[in-house]
């Protein structure tokens, strides 16, 4: 079989935020409007919800310190979105999925810890990134560097390339969403998934459903 004669990118892992800038022309401005839109959720916990965000809130504290990426994305990510119910024949999170596209005539690829994206099998129209997932005794690579490549990605898939595209990257108990605009990208402070900001990420990630939602037509 002949090889393909089209150049190759590094894959998502191997990026760092500097290089993503330099090579895509982004630009990271210190607050947007967006952003602080996003994280003005005004979401309503159920009875029921409230009960097992705090459990997942204590079993992190207690292990986060212990768990490896595998554990932590097993015992805490998959419970969390099972509570956000994010999987339809409409559109799921996909996890752990291989990504690839053509960009400015070279191919870049890689696996994607976890995205938003329209179909149940195979994935199209993704509007939300997550990345990293790792132990917060000794994280490893550029979470924001891999995040945004795999965000400018999904921009091109989507033939939008002044779409907006929501993220977020997780150290430990620590979580930062990001916001692309066309060129421009904006990072939130940490929220803290072992105290009470658990709900606000939540209620972020409830907010971001609900726009993609509205995006594909499903509401």
């Amino acid at each position: 079989m002949a090889k393909s004669s089209i150049e190759k990118y590094k894959s998502f892992e191997k990026w760092k935020t500097q290089e993503v800038e330099n090579e895509f022309g982004l630009n990271q401005l210190s607050k947007s409007a967006l952003l602080t839109d996003l994280l003005n959720h005004e979401a309503v916990f159920t009875t029921k919800e409230t009960i097992e965000i705090e459990e997942l809130k204590e079993l992190l504290l207690r292990m986060v310190v212990s768990w490896n990426e595998y554990d932590m994305s097993i015992m805490f990510i998959g419970p969390l979105f099972r509570l956000l119910d994010m999987q339809n024949k409409r559109y799921r999170t996909f996890f752990n999925h291989y990504l690839t596209y053509e960009i400015n005539g070279k191919e870049i690829a890689g696996r994607v810890d976890g995205m938003l994206a329209k179909g149940w099998q195979i994935p199209s129209v993704p509007l939300f990134f997550m990345q990293e997932y790792k132990p917060e005794s000794g994280p490893n690579g550029d979470p924001l560097g891999q995040l945004l490549i795999e965000m400018v990605t999904a921009q091109a898939i989507n033939n939008e390339p002044n779409q907006t595209i929501y993220g977020c990257y997780i150290i430990g108990r620590n979580w930062f969403f990001v916001v692309l605009e066309g060129k421009d990208y904006t990072v939130s402070l940490a929220n803290d998934a072992t105290q009470n900001d658990i709900f606000d990420i939540v209620g972020i990630l409830k907010k971001i459903k609900h726009l993609f939602e509205v995006k594909i037509g499903y509401k």
